[in-house]
Formats: structure tokens, sequence, C-alpha cells
């Protein structure tokens, strides 16, 4: 800056306001076109790590997800890029694929790297992590999962009530012999949606048709899909309760040129629109995206610049049908 600034005899000072965005009316375009041409014809580059051992603040976040190839999470970090990019930051990203171990480690890495806040979706056991943050002084919300017992931000969904209301609508509908496709994994919102398709159907007394198909998951997760298909042809309408059973699923029908059941109903919880032109009775659970996505950087935001108490923050889900009846 002080070659820039000597070059073009103007203070140091003004030079740092013009690269540093500040200046306003207070230097002329002129200058500042001066500064900006100079500044390329010099390479001049902002020396990050001596103005965040300046300013203490790196403009650096994480957002740690489960699954980045996930659409929902996909979308959760576009929408936090979108409104840190607005607010001046970087955003790091990286996947855990629910592995508390690459969980731990990334956090690390985050903190080494003097990032100013973490948003994260926490794998299961990852309670001491969240905690871990949080006493290291770095501005945490978690995502999409609480940590119970944790005095950290929450942004997330009403997972119970959507489920119940999803379920109960295909009761509603004569829907009766319902079966649920969930993915293995003892973790909150999966839990919940379990939960409210359980207690929709016993509180029709139906506890009797219950029937839940679970799905492994893992990197090596290898499964002969039949045991799930076999008898689901029979059912009224099947509840996947997350986005990657329901597209597991989907393409080992394909793959073994097997078809979905005429009249039967197939319920996502989230986002499965592309497949409505391929099947005439699909219902999904429609996930207020980006508004959590902004939330939680509004969040993480307000703990950044020292605001009081975080809060937890529950959005509501709609059903949305391609059904015309």
């Amino acid at each position: 800056m002080q070659d820039i600034a000597d070059r073009l005899n103007v203070s140091r000072s003004t030079v740092s306001l013009v690269l540093s965005g500040k200046a306003g009316s207070r230097v002329s375009e002129e200058v500042k076109e001066k500064v900006y041409r100079t500044a390329r014809e010099l390479n001049y580059h902002v020396n990050e790590l001596a103005r965040s051992l300046r300013t203490g603040a790196s403009r650096l976040i994480g957002v740690i997800v489960t699954d980045i190839s996930n659409e929902f999470f996909g979308r959760l970090t576009f929408h936090i890029q979108e409104e840190a990019k607005k607010a001046g930051y970087l955003v790091l990203t990286a996947n855990t694929n629910e592995d508390l171990r690459d969980f731990e480690e990334t956090v690390r890495v985050l903190i080494g790297k003097q990032v100013d806040g973490i948003i994260a979706v926490p794998p299961p056991g990852s309670e001491e992590t969240i905690a871990y943050i949080r006493d290291m002084g770095v501005p945490v919300v978690t995502l999409d999962r609480a940590c119970e017992g944790l005095d950290v931000d929450y942004v997330g969904v009403d997972n119970y009530g959507a489920a119940r209301a999803a379920v109960e609508g295909l009761l509603d509908d004569g829907f009766r012999r319902i079966a649920v496709v969930a993915l293995d994994l003892d973790i909150p919102p999966l839990n919940e949606r379990r939960n409210a398709y359980e207690d929709a159907m016993t509180s029709r007394g139906l506890q009797a048709d219950i029937d839940i198909r679970l799905l492994p998951f893992g990197r090596e997760a290898t499964f002969d899909f039949s045991k799930i298909t076999k008898g689901l042809r029979e059912k009224d309408a099947v509840f996947f309760t997350s986005r990657r059973a329901f597209t597991y699923s989907m393409a080992n029908l394909a793959e073994r040129r097997l078809d979905i059941a005429e009249g039967q109903c197939l319920l996502c919880f989230d986002d499965v629109q592309p497949y409505m032109t391929i099947h005439s009775h699909i219902r999904y659970v429609e996930q207020p995206v980006e508004a959590m996505g902004r939330k939680s950087f509004e969040c993480l935001m307000d703990r950044i610049q020292g605001h009081p108490a975080p809060g937890r923050y529950l959005f509501t889900a709609k059903c949305v049908s391609n059904h015309k009846d």
C-alpha cells in the first residue's frame, strides 16, 4: 500500500480506504481508479493472514454437512454461501458422511484456520465436539439437528409435526396399509419422522399395520434390496423418511426393472420433484431450505458480533402432491 501511495503521491490511508471498499465519497472517483489501476500494475493482493492477526477476524466461516451430494444439504450450503458473500465472508465447506471422526478432524482444521464461526450439521455422538467449538470461543450454529443440553443456536424444521401431518393426510385419503422405508441411522430428524408415523398409525387403531424397513448406511454398505421391496407392492402407501432413502430405493427398483404398484402413493420427507413426472401419485414434505440457510447465517453473525443468548428456531414444512383427485 505504501508503494501505491508513493507512486500516486497520496496518503497510505487513502489507499487503504480505497482497497478496503470504505472510501465512499471521501475519495474522488479519479483517485479511486488510479489506486485500482496501480494496484493491478504492482500485483497487489491483500495479506489476509496479516489482516486477521491485526483485526482478530479472518472473514472465513466453516460449514460442515453430512452429505454434500444430497440435494437438501447442497441447497442449504448454497443459500448460506449467498448470504455470506453479501456480508463479505468466504465459506469453507466440508463433508463428513455421518462419520464422527471426520467431523472432529474437520472442526480441528477449521479452528486452526481461525474461522470466525462454524455452521454444522452434527453427526451422531458429536455433542462433545460441538461443546469443544463453543468452549474454544468460536461461535457455532447447529443446523438440521439439535444438540440437546448445549447452549448453542439450532435451526431446523418441526420434523415430528410435518411427518405426522403428512401421514395423517394419507390416512384421511383412505391409505391404511402404510410402510416406512428409512435409513438405519440413529439421528434425531429420522427418529422423529418414524415416531410421527408410528403415533399416527396407533392413533387410528392401526398399530398392527406398522411396518418399518431399514436401509443400511455407510460408505461400504451393500444390501439385497429385494428384502425391502418384498411385500411393499401390497401396501397402499410407502413413506420414505429421507430423500436418500427414496432415491436409493428408486434406483434399485429401476435396476431390477420393478414397477411401483398402480395406485400406490409414495411419500418422501424432502423434495423429490423430478420423480413426480414418472409416477402418478407422489407426495413430499417440502422443507424451507432457503429460509433455513439464511437463518443459520443470521444466527452465526449474531454470535460473531457478540449478541446475547442463542436461540432455537423451528420452521414448518408443507406437503406437496402431484395427485389431481
